[in-house]
């Protein structure tokens, strides 16, 4: 087990359990816990403003930012369907995560995407990596403000294939994605059969997500 704190509160993380209902739990308590985060930093910034206006104009971002956050957590919940349009989702995470997390670095985010069915318990998985990579992008990879993050996806040879790279600072090849929720995205992958490389760039990182199309994977997930 790994215990971190957040803001005063101890969140414990499961580093070897393939449990699959511990693994989404995981993932649940440490976006929430993430997203809090935020929602304090930002009500703190509001509540240090200089002025009444200075203080509105900030409870405003505080609003769009929290809005966003709340669509995240809405467009990540156990799916009713049994397919989804995963390229169509994929945008939307995208958009939300560009408003919520990377709006005020004056951060990119460019998708490029196309319509891919598939089942959606398998589709909600990858879309959960996919988050918790941005999240680390929008914490660890910018230094000052600017920069772009890609996102690429595609089906080809029975798989696919999603690329998120972003012109931040570098971490080597091999090396584990940085922030707690690396664990739980190496057991999310595992239980879903998704292959996750990290690649070494000239400037930033690149992580490539593969999933074969037609593989079943438990139906506790």
């Amino acid at each position: 087990m790994q215990a971190t704190k957040m803001h005063g509160l101890r969140i414990v993380e499961p580093l070897n359990d393939c449990d699959p209902h511990r693994l989404l739990l995981a993932e649940f308590v440490h976006r929430s816990a993430n997203d809090l985060a935020v929602a304090c930093a930002e009500v703190d910034l509001a509540r240090r403003a200089a002025t009444f206006d200075d203080a509105r104009d900030r409870l405003a971002l505080v609003f769009e930012r929290l809005l966003a956050l709340a669509s995240i957590q809405r467009l990540l919940q156990a799916p009713r369907d049994a397919q989804m349009d995963f390229g169509r989702t994929l945008c939307e995470l995208c958009d939300y995560q560009a408003k919520a997390r990377f709006a005020e670095q004056g951060v990119f985010v460019h998708v490029r995407a196309c319509d891919i069915p598939v089942d959606a318990r398998r589709g909600r998985i990858l879309l959960m990596i996919i988050s918790e990579l941005l999240t680390n992008a929008a914490r660890h990879a910018f230094d000052s403000s600017g920069g772009t993050v890609n996102i690429a996806l595609a089906s080809r040879d029975g798989e696919i294939c999603c690329l998120v790279n972003d012109d931040g600072n570098g971490i080597a090849t091999g090396r584990a994605i940085p922030g707690v929720g690396s664990a739980i995205i190496t057991g999310l992958a595992h239980e879903a059969g998704i292959q996750c490389t990290v690649r070494s760039c000239r400037i930033g990182t690149s992580v490539e997500l593969r999933m074969p199309i037609e593989i079943v994977i438990s139906p506790d997930v």
